[in-house]
């Protein structure tokens, strides 16, 4: 779950344009290798930013899948584009209420999604 969760807000702020907030924690385009990628991420985090980023999965979830229906039934790419800007800002809006920078955030995902270590100790705050 948390990994879908992640990725749902990776995807939305890149579909924004906001791909600038993720862009120093190697969400660009793939063509960086990926191992050179990793190694530019910060691997170790605290008990307490990883339990933030536990935390805030409910609410990033609630938000995008009270989007990802109005985004697919948009009638234009505009109007598309102007619901994904929306999601963005209240998932960015539930992040930084919960006393977390977006790139905190974002570098949490992305070494979730890259670093068993991570992964395996998210999981357990999560009781996965």
């Amino acid at each position: 779950m948390i990994r879908i969760t992640s990725l749902a807000l990776a995807l939305a702020l890149g579909l924004t344009g906001a791909q600038a907030l993720a862009q120093d924690y190697g969400s660009g385009e793939g063509q960086q290798d990926p191992g050179m990628e990793q190694s530019q991420q910060p691997a170790d985090f605290s008990d307490e930013e990883l339990q933030q980023f536990v935390d805030l999965q409910d609410s990033i979830g609630e938000i995008r899948e009270e989007y990802v229906s109005q985004i697919e039934a948009a009638e234009s790419e505009d109007k598309a584009r102007q619901l994904q800007q929306e999601a963005q800002s209240e998932m960015v809006s539930a992040i930084e209420d919960a006393g977390m920078s977006v790139q905190e955030y974002n570098a949490i995902a992305v070494a979730y999604n890259s670093n068993p270590d991570i992964q395996e100790r998210v999981d357990e705050m999560a009781g996965e």
